[in-house]
């Protein structure tokens, strides 16, 4: 996978931060260092899911939070992790609220997004691509619904073979944390990470009553 250091550049001071609140300056700055190279190292060993992949920002950013984990031997507990991804997301909350989901604006942003993945992976790009995200609509609940699910994750592919599927589940709760920053209710019935056939992503404005079976 071609390197991109942007999402560590932009999250490491809060996990800076929160490593030395739980362990101290000196190990959160060993940490940190070491995490650095890590990250290099992750995103370069990575599958190629293709440079111009509009999803590959989401493993960029799951590898950022993995590094330190990988760093540390393990040593941090995945609910470090989980917090310093938490509190990452707080950090530029400002920019997920720039998206209402009890509007049709914002509704129209969610899909927007991810029919664009749709639309490029075609089956020559899964051809080149065999392990990148695998998205599809089915199931979803009424017409107009911002709905989708994953059937592939690369992130949760690589974090088997790496030998760190236990920070998946975290990961994943975190979707929920993504979601309400933008004025939303995510409604999701299973997962990959936690052993589902899919990742589903059912999401309503936060205002919104109507609901999903």
């Amino acid at each position: 996978m071609k390197y991109n250091g942007f999402y560590f550049w932009m999250f490491k001071g809060t996990m800076r931060k929160v490593l030395t609140e739980k362990y101290g300056k000196a190990y959160a700055a060993e940490i940190m260092k070491k995490s650095k190279q890590v990250y290099r190292e992750l995103v370069g060993q990575a599958d190629d899911i293709g440079d111009d992949n509009p999803m590959a920002h989401n493993e960029l950013f799951a590898l950022a939070f993995v590094a330190p984990y990988v760093a540390s031997g393990k040593k941090i507990p995945p609910q470090t992790v989980q917090e310093m991804m938490r509190r990452s997301l707080y950090h530029i909350k400002w920019y997920f609220a720039r998206t209402d989901l009890n509007t049709d604006k914002g509704k129209e942003e969610n899909k927007k997004s991810i029919a664009k993945y749709v639309r490029w992976y075609t089956p020559e790009k899964e051809a080149n691509y065999p392990t990148s995200f695998k998205v599809d609509f089915v199931g979803k609940p009424y017409e107009g619904a911002c709905y989708y699910r994953i059937t592939r994750c690369p992130i949760c592919i690589y974090a088997e073979k790496l030998g760190v599927s236990e920070l998946m589940p975290l990961f994943c709760e975190l979707d929920e944390v993504m979601v309400k920053l933008q004025h939303g209710i995510l409604h999701r019935k299973q997962t990959l990470a936690n052993g589902g056939a899919y990742c589903d992503y059912f999401i309503t404005g936060d205002k919104e009553d109507r609901r999903g079976n």
